[in-house]
């Protein structure tokens, strides 16, 4: 069923699963923000989402997922809320897109929109 599973549901689902990722690795951050040594991570997401775009298309985007890196930089706790707060907004937005796409199918199945 191609139209169920269509490259947009599975590069939504591919967005989740990224920034599920990222709020945990924040969340880690978050923890070890007082660990001597500790070096903050970051996960890579939009960068990949945008070179897959650029190289393979639409097609290409449902198969980026999140890369996990580290950085030489400590963590600074202002700037681990800061992106707390932008994954919860980005997951939002997906959350808002995959329901639309959900409630677009129902629609054309059963030709009532509720």
């Amino acid at each position: 069923m191609k139209f169920i599973d269509s490259n947009h549901s599975q590069m939504l689902g591919q967005a989740m699963n990224a920034y599920a990722l990222r709020q945990r690795i924040t969340a880690t951050n978050i923890a070890n923000a007082d660990t001597p040594g500790y070096k903050r991570h970051q996960v890579q997401f939009e960068s990949e989402l945008q070179k897959a775009q650029e190289t393979n298309g639409v097609a290409g985007m449902k198969n980026v997922t999140g890369a996990i890196e580290e950085t030489n930089e400590n963590v600074l706790l202002e700037d681990e809320m800061i992106e707390m707060t932008d994954t919860q907004i980005r997951v939002q937005l997906v959350t808002r897109s995959l329901r639309h796409h959900f409630q677009m199918l129902r629609f054309g199945i059963t030709g009532v929109n509720r």
